[in-house]
């Protein structure tokens, strides 16, 4: 993953945790608090996501790189 899609995406996960922490502040007004509630946990839901597909893309990454190892190699050594 390059530098520009990481800083991308822990910036997104970044607002979506600060929108989360906001919804959490205003929630504490009664007649809104189950509304806000809801919102903020959807808010936080989109955020696991993006954080878990992050991490899933750059150990993707990793697998792909990897070079695949043959027999051959292993049956040198004898």
């Amino acid at each position: 993953m390059d530098a520009n899609l990481q800083a991308q995406i822990s910036i997104a996960a970044l607002a979506c945790s600060v929108a989360a922490l906001l919804f959490s502040m205003l929630a504490a007004f009664p007649g809104l608090k189950n509304l806000l509630a809801a919102v903020r946990d959807g808010v936080l839901w989109i955020a696991v996501v993006l954080v878990l597909g992050g991490v899933g893309f750059v150990v993707w990454q990793h697998v792909e790189r990897q070079p695949p190892q043959t027999e051959q190699a292993s049956s040198l050594g004898h």
